[in-house]
Formats: structure tokens, C-alpha cells, sequence
């Protein structure tokens, strides 16, 4: 049978308030940032929904091109941002716009055409 971490950790000394206030802030971090990365897709699905028709020349989708493209452009602009090591609010912003956004912006909503088409 493996052993428990509980087990495992030789407490030292008594966890202060600042040790619990530093877990509750660690342990709420990624939930807040699940939900800008839902927040930055839910924008990206309405924008795309909302502003872009769909276009066909022939056989070629023409819409979902262009989300395409613009899309690498500005997961583009959204890395060279990111770029600045002194920023890391800016890099925790840049990393939820790339996975929410850019995600959805080229990539599901032009599932949901391709679905709608069938």
C-alpha cells in the first residue's frame, strides 16, 4: 500500500494566518483563470457569430480562412506581449487570451460552420 502524504510531511512548526491566507490565494488562482479563459472564449464565440457571415467561393470557406489568419495574427501580437519578462500579470492575461480567445476564435466556431453546413 503507497503511504499518504499526510504521512509523509514532518511538520515543522504551526502554519501562521499568512500560510493559510498564501494557500487560500494559490488555491483560487487557477479557478480565476479558468474563468477568464471561458470568458475569452464565450467573447470570441459571440463576436464570431455575431460579425462574421459565412462565405463560400466554390469549395472554399472564405470566412474561416480569414478567422484563420487574423486569428495567428493576433495570437501573434498576444505572444510578442507576452514577450516582456517584467510583466507577469501581463503574461497570466496574455496566457488566458491565447487559450480562450485565440482557441475559439479559429477553431470551434469554424466547427460549428462545417456542422451547420452538414
Amino acid at each position: 500500500m503507497l503511504p499518504r502524504h499526510a504521512d509523509d510531511v514532518q511538520y515543522s512548526r504551526v502554519a501562521t494566518q499568512d500560510d493559510v491566507a498564501a494557500d487560500q490565494r494559490h488555491r483560487a488562482e487557477p479557478g480565476s483563470a479558468l474563468a477568464q479563459v471561458v470568458a475569452w472564449g464565450a467573447l470570441a464565440e459571440c463576436l464570431t457569430s455575431v460579425f462574421c457571415p459565412i462565405v463560400m467561393v466554390g469549395a472554399l470557406d472564405v470566412s474561416a480562412t480569414i478567422l484563420n489568419i487574423s486569428g495567428a495574427f493576433l495570437a501573434g501580437i498576444a505572444h510578442s506581449a507576452d514577450a516582456t519578462p517584467s510583466a507577469p500579470r501581463l503574461h497570466s492575461a496574455c496566457a488566458t487570451f491565447q487559450a480562450g480567445f485565440i482557441g475559439v476564435f479559429t477553431s470551434f466556431t469554424v466547427l460549428f460552420e462545417q456542422a451547420a453546413r452538414l
